[in-house]
């Protein structure tokens, strides 16, 4: 039962990825002094918070992950998705590591704006 339901689950994603191919996400960024605090609301693979991090402008980020209390998923990287692991696999994850790399670039673009004056 579990197994069918996981599945359909994928074959909705699939049919609904054809009129709603941008899955919109919740983030929300803010600037406390030299600190960045981002919200979203997947569980995130290392890899993309530490892209994150790596690229802030502030003196420390702060990632708060699932933080949306009607939504969300693991979000793996390319790697992780090769390996075919648990939480990289298509039921376990509404959207792929090219919109990982987006989360990425959008939280970073966001954070890089509050640091613009």
């Amino acid at each position: 039962f579990i197994m069918r339901k996981r599945s359909m689950r994928v074959i909705e994603r699939y049919e609904a990825q054809k009129t709603a191919p941008v899955f919109p996400a919740d983030v929300h960024v803010m600037r406390i002094g030299d600190v960045a605090i981002a919200t979203n609301q997947f569980e995130l693979f290392l890899d993309f918070g530490l892209r994150i991090v790596a690229r802030s402008p502030a003196v420390q980020t702060f990632l708060v992950q699932l933080a949306a209390d009607n939504h969300f998923s693991y979000l793996a990287t390319r790697k992780a998705e090769q390996g075919e692991s648990y939480s990289a696999c298509l039921y376990s994850n509404e959207i792929g590591s090219a919109g990982g790399q987006q989360l990425v670039e959008e939280t970073v673009k966001t954070i890089d704006e509050l640091w613009a004056d």
